[in-house]
C-alpha cells in the first residue's frame, strides 16, 4: 500500500507527532519503502533536525509563512492531485484530526480519525478506534480511497525506527495565501507544562479536590517530590488548572514509571492517559470508585493527609 504521511513542522510538538507515526507505522508492518513524508515547516533552522525524525527516507520538506489550515490544504492538493496514493497519515494532535477530515471532502476519498490499528484488505481498509468514550474498540471498513486517517494519541508504545538514508525535497510555498477571510490575528504562546508527555512521576488530581486553591497546593506537593502534575476533565474545565496539564483521550497520554491519582473517579476516557503508567496508586475516600479496580495500590483515604505524610519522609 501506498501512504504518504503528513507532519506539522511549525507545531513545537513536532517530535512528538514523528515518534507516534513511527511506532504506528512499524506496529501496522506499512511497508516504508512504499511510503512518503510531507513535512511543512516555518523556521529554515528547523530544517536537520525535522529530516532526521521523517520515517520515510523519501521526505519533502515545504516551507510555509504559518500553519493555516487552508493555506496547507491547497498545497495538499496540489502537490498530490496527479498522485495515485492509497493513504494519507496525519498526527495525533488537533491539527491531524482537522486536516484528515478536510483532505478526504476535497480529494474525494474517506477518512477516520483517532485510528489505533489498521488492517489492510483488497476491497478496503479495516481501522479500529477507542469508542463510547473508551469503554469500546469500534472497528470500520473504510472502502473508498484514497485513505485520509489521523492516528490516537498513545496508540503504540513502540520506540521510534528512524530513516537514516533521507531523499529529501525543499520547496518555498510561502506565496500561498489562501486565508485572505482573516483579517487580523495575533498569537498567544500557551503556557506550557514541561515533559508532562514524558514525566517518569505524576500526580494527577481529580474532581474530588473540589478547590483550585487546593491543586495549586497539589502543584507545590508535585514539585516537592520531583513529580509532574497533571488533571482530569472536571479540574481543567473548571479553571483550576490549565488545560495543557490535561490528561486523557483529550489531553496527554502518559506512561510514566509511578503515577499517584489523587481525587480521581477513574472514568474511562481519563484512565486512557494513565494506563500504561508503570505504577498506579489512587488515593480516594470512594471505595466504588472506577480509578479503585484499576490501581495497583489503592489507600481509601483523605489524599490530603496521605500526601503530607509523605513529604515528611520524601
Amino acid at each position: 500500500m501506498k501512504f504518504t504521511v503528513i507532519l506539522n513542522g511549525c507545531s513545537d510538538n513536532f517530535i512528538l507527532q514523528a515518534e507516534e507515526i513511527n511506532g504506528f507505522l512499524s506496529s501496522n508492518a506499512l511497508n516504508l519503502s512504499r511510503g512518503h513524508t510531507i513535512i511543512f515547516y516555518c523556521e529554515e533552522n528547523s530544517k536537520i533536525e525535522l529530516m532526521a525524525n521523517a520515517p520515510t527516507a523519501s521526505v519533502e520538506l515545504i516551507k510555509v509563512k504559518r500553519y493555516q489550515p487552508e493555506n496547507i490544504l491547497e498545497i495538499l492538493k496540489q502537490r498530490t492531485i496527479n498522485q495515485q496514493m492509497d493513504l494519507y497519515l496525519f498526527a495525533s494532535d488537533f491539527t491531524g484530526s482537522e486536516l484528515s477530515v478536510r483532505f478526504a471532502y476535497r480529494i474525494a476519498g474517506s477518512s477516520l480519525v483517532a485510528v489505533n490499528k489498521l488492517e489492510i484488505e483488497k476491497d478496503g481498509l479495516i481501522a479500529y478506534k477507542a469508542v463510547y468514550s473508551n469503554h469500546m474498540q469500534g472497528v470500520f471498513k473504510l472502502s473508498k480511497k484514497p485513505y485520509c486517517i489521523s492516528i490516537a494519541k498513545g496508540c503504540t508504545d513502540l520506540e521510534a525506527v528512524l530513516e537514516k538514508n533521507h531523499e529529501a525535497i525543499t520547496e518555498d510555498m510561502m506565496d500561498v495565501v489562501k486565508d485572505d477571510f482573516i483579517k487580523e490575528y495575533d498569537f498567544v504562546e500557551e503556557e506550557r507544562v514541561s515533559g508532562l508527555a514524558h514525566a517518569k512521576f505524576m500526580l494527577v488530581a481529580g474532581n474530588g479536590v473540589k478547590q483550585k486553591e487546593k491543586v495549586k497546593r497539589l502543584e507545590e506537593i508535585a514539585k516537592s517530590l520531583g513529580a509532574v502534575l497533571g488533571v482530569s476533565r472536571p479540574v481543567a474545565t473548571n479553571a483550576w488548572a490549565p488545560l495543557n496539564q490535561l490528561v486523557g483521550v483529550s489531553g496527554v497520554m502518559a506512561k510514566p514509571e509511578l503515577c499517584i491519582a489523587v481525587a480521581v473517579s477513574g472514568a474511562a476516557a481519563f484512565f486512557a492517559g494513565i494506563e500504561k503508567s508503570q505504577y498506579i496508586i489512587a488515593i480516594n475516600t470512594d471505595k466504588g470508585a472506577p480509578i479503585v479496580r484499576c490501581a495497583d495500590v489503592v489507600i481509601i483515604d483523605d489524599y490530603e493527609s496521605i500526601l503530607e505524610e509523605l513529604l515528611k519522609i520524601k
